[in-house]
């Protein structure tokens, strides 16, 4: 269940906003706001005591929202602090209970929960309800953590390659959605036995269409990972190739004006990002491999991406969204040379690669 909570909470109120023809930036936050709960535990750890807080802050924010008349900046500010405690809670939980490396099934969860995001256009004071005693549940076999702050060992290398990897997919990942989703609300769908859901809704319409598409990125991303991973020898092969690949995508699609082909194109970027798995494979027989930095690497790559979408919306509007593939072609590009200049020190100094 908090693999498929997460995915609806991290996607649902996309939907929302687009129903609710909010601004685009606007939208924007509120992945924002969940992804600034990934920070706990790391690099920030909290006692169980403040998370049941948290809890009890959402329950009562939700039960707000649900029954007393505000207005749209309040409404919008209460779902982003909901969003952010509940996704502080469940990340804390996650990382709690989790054994392992993330199995293919928890993934493809992950993914079932980004394809009923959204629900959330639709009830989502439903969906707040059922991830606060989701969070509840968890939190009753959470042990406990005294707050504590770790301060990550940041690699200038393989780290901020992932970084950089991370930016990229979070600069241009929820505008895209959230312009595909416009897109096809606008334009009845190439197939006929759709045409009856377009015209009652096209906002709704738009909204579904864009997320499954979404999804079946992350289904091609994470099979394409699952078999890359087995390619040994060509490893790094491999990774250039596809990274390279992902740059000359994301570049067509900010000019292309067709949108089957830009949605084909996006569809291959989960082909070509996959590859990205043989970073932390190439690196971990060197024994240089070091799963906090990375961590920490990641959710910062994650909130610096969306929250430079939200700035870039906010100030360019309609253009935004081709404006941030572009960044994320150049943060793309930027993570490749980290990889290079990384792997060629390596061989100057470890004889490693």
């Amino acid at each position: 269940m908090f693999n498929i909570i997460t995915g609806i909470l991290e996607c649902g109120w996309i939907s929302f906003g687009l129903a609710h023809a909010m601004p685009l930036w606007q939208i924007l936050c509120y992945p924002l706001a969940y992804y600034l709960g990934k920070l706990f535990p790391k690099p920030f750890s909290l006692p169980k005591k403040l998370l049941f807080v948290f809890c009890s802050v959402t329950l009562i924010a939700a039960v707000i929202l649900t029954f007393v008349p505000m207005p749209d900046i309040v409404r919008f500010v209460l779902t982003c602090l909901c969003l952010f405690l509940l996704s502080a809670v469940i990340q804390t939980v996650k990382d709690s209970i989790k054994s392992g490396e993330h199995s293919l099934l928890k993934r493809f969860f992950r993914v079932a929960g980004f394809a009923l995001s959204p629900l959330a256009a639709f009830r989502p004071q439903i969906i707040l309800f059922v991830a606060v005693v989701i969070a509840f549940c968890g939190l009753t076999k959470y042990t406990g953590k005294e707050y504590n702050f770790t301060a990550p060992d940041f690699k200038v290398g393989h780290s901020l390659a992932m970084l950089f990897h991370q930016l990229h997919y979070f600069c241009y990942t929820h505008i895209t959605i959230a312009a595909v989703s416009l897109a096809l609300s606008k334009q009845p769908p190439v197939i006929d036995a759709l045409g009856y859901a377009f015209t009652r809704s096209p906002a709704a319409f738009g909204s579904i269409a864009g997320i499954l598409i979404f999804s079946g990125t992350r289904i091609i991303y994470i099979l394409s990972e699952h078999i890359f991973s087995h390619l040994t020898k060509k490893s790094m092969t491999i990774f250039y190739i596809g990274q390279a690949a992902v740059v000359v995508m994301l570049l067509s699609m900010s000019f292309i004006t067709d949108t089957t082909l830009f949605i084909i194109l996006w569809l291959f970027t989960g082909l070509c990002g996959g590859m990205v798995c043989t970073i932390t494979k190439n690196v971990k027989p060197s024994e240089k491999y070091d799963k906090a930095p990375t961590t920490f690497s990641e959710n910062a790559g994650c909130i610096l991406g969306l929250l430079a979408a939200v700035l870039v919306s906010a100030f360019f509007g309609t253009y935004s969204p081709d404006i941030m593939l572009v960044c994320g072609a150049a943060s793309k590009l930027a993570a490749i040379l980290c990889i290079i200049i990384t792997m060629q020190k390596e061989k100057k100094y470890d004889g490693i690669g």
